[in-house]
C-alpha cells in the first residue's frame, strides 16, 4: 500500500511541475473554477481507481497472478462483447475468431485441470498448476 501511494504521489508532482512547466497550470485550475463537476469526477475516479487496486491486490494475494490474470482476460473479453452489443461495434470475423479462441482456451485449460485434478486424487492435486 506503502508503495501505491508513494507511486500517486510522485505522478501527481510531476504532473504538477510539467503543468509549470508547459505554462498550463493557471489554464487547469481555471477549467476547474468554471466546471466545478470535473473535480468532483475527478475525486470519484481517484477512489474508484484505489478501490480496484485493493480488489486487485487481495484477488493476486489469495488467488494469486495466474488466477488474476484469467480473470482479467475474462472481463476484458466480456467488455468487448458487450461494448459490441450495447453500441453496435461491427465485429470482423477474425475479431469474432480471436475472443472465440481466447475464451474456449480458457474453457479447455479449466475442464482439462479440473478433470485431471480428480483423475489423479487428492494426493497430486497439490502438484496441478493452472
Amino acid at each position: 500500500m506503502q508503495m501505491v501511494f508513494s507511486n500517486s504521489l510522485l505522478s501527481s508532482l510531476l504532473t504538477t511541475v510539467s503543468l509549470y512547466q508547459v505554462g498550463s497550470f493557471s489554464k487547469t485550475l481555471a477549467f476547474i473554477k468554471k466546471y466545478p463537476e470535473f473535480l468532483t469526477d475527478c475525486i470519484v475516479l481517484s477512489v474508484s481507481s484505489a478501490c480496484g487496486q485493493l480488489f486487485i491486490f487481495k484477488t493476486i494475494y489469495n488467488f494469486g497472478p495466474i488466477v488474476f490474470t484469467i480473470i482479467m482476460t475474462i472481463r476484458q473479453g466480456l467488455s468487448i462483447i458487450i461494448s459490441c452489443i450495447r453500441y453496435h461495434h461491427p465485429v470482423t470475423a477474425l475479431a469474432a475468431f480471436g475472443i472465440a479462441f481466447v475464451f474456449i482456451s480458457l474453457f479447455v485449460r479449466f475442464y482439462c485441470g479440473y478433470r485431471m485434478k480428480f483423475k489423479r486424487g487428492p494426493n497430486h492435486a497439490a502438484t496441478f498448476k493452472v
